[in-house]
């Protein structure tokens, strides 16, 4: 955009057709002249200046890693919600699929930042909070923390007989290789085994690999539902749950750019929670999971989460589901 007073020159057809066409001269203060160029302008445009930067917003977000991974679709739901409530004052927005990426590849690319993404969904830990722009709103308000234990249905008696940590602490879990899950259950003691894939993950459980595959409440109904044709051997244990704080935030890189994507995302975030707009999507997607998992009923194990600093909004109950207390929004009309 140029942003002095310019005169242009009449240089022919070339920049008549770029003047009809609308076509930008992106050179402040270019001057086009002809070999011989006539003693007056035939043309005077003044540009104003304009502050504003009107590039769409692209917000790259890491792949699923298989065509029935649907692990994240709230998540993306909540942001592009919080995209849409903010367009009128920041304009268009894209959603981009980046490649899969580890969650170790995803994290170094935001550190290290080229264009592959733009927005990344995990847990907090200190380098995180250290390297990157956290948005201190826990996305599925640490639903994830509140961890079932899908085994095999063969072992599903063997579990009504644990009482306490030391119980569990004689079994083995499976986690992903790079999960952030997996630091936290070690530093409480916990015997843990490690796969590469995702979808690995369940064969390692059927063959024995170790005792309970350990899944979010947010993940596991429809992870069984998708698989219980293929692996008719797995089982929800019904009645203990794994508890540990482990709030997933969306981060972005320490730049500019970075900076401005996620100024948008946390208005419109917070424009969510104060109209009921949060909550409604979150029911939309946890409540039935809620409910089939009987979370309130459940026997609570705590542990620790070693990764968490001050930082981590505790004070503000409105982010954090607990079985004991949780109702469902009410909807827009008053109903529930």
């Amino acid at each position: 955009m140029l942003k002095t007073k310019n005169i242009i020159y009449h240089p022919g057809w070339f920049a008549l057709i770029m003047i009809l066409s609308g076509m930008h001269l992106r050179t402040i203060g270019c001057q086009i002249f002809l070999a011989n160029p006539p003693t007056s302008p035939i043309l005077k445009t003044d540009y104003p200046a304009v502050e504003e930067d009107h590039r769409v917003m692209n917000y790259i977000y890491n792949a699923p890693e298989s065509s029935i991974d649907v692990r994240y679709d709230y998540e993306w739901e909540i942001l592009r919600t919080a995209l849409e409530k903010t367009r009128p004052k920041y304009g268009d927005f894209k959603m981009t699929r980046s490649n899969v990426m580890s969650e170790k590849r995803q994290a170094f690319e935001m550190m290290h930042p080229k264009g592959e993404l733009s927005v990344m969904y995990l847990s907090t830990c200190p380098e995180f909070e250290k390297e990157l722009i956290g948005i201190h709103i826990p996305v599925d308000k640490n639903l994830g923390g509140y961890c079932i234990f899908l085994i095999r249905k063969e072992k599903k008696d063997q579990f009504q007989k644990i009482a306490t940590l030391d119980d569990l602490r004689k079994l083995s879990f499976g986690q992903g290789l790079d999960w952030i899950d997996v630091a936290i259950l070690q530093a409480s003691g916990i015997k843990v085994i490690t796969g590469s894939s995702y979808d690995g993950l369940f064969e390692m459980l059927i063959q024995k690999r170790f005792d309970i595959l350990l899944r979010a409440a947010v993940e596991i109904c429809e992870e069984v539902d998708q698989r219980k044709a293929s692996m008719p051997d797995l089982y929800i244990e019904d009645s203990i749950c794994l508890y540990y704080p482990m709030p997933m935030y969306f981060w972005f890189s320490k730049t500019a750019e970075g900076k401005r994507l996620a100024e948008r995302a946390e208005e419109g975030m917070r424009m969510m929670i104060a109209d009921g707009t949060y909550d409604r999507i979150f029911d939309k997607y946890q409540l039935p999971k809620i409910e089939k998992l009987h979370l309130k009923n459940r026997r609570m194990f705590t542990i620790k989460n070693p990764m968490l600093g001050p930082e981590t909004p505790f004070k503000d109950k409105r982010l954090w589901f607990d079985p004991k207390t949780y109702h469902p929004a009410k909807k827009p009309n008053g109903g529930q």
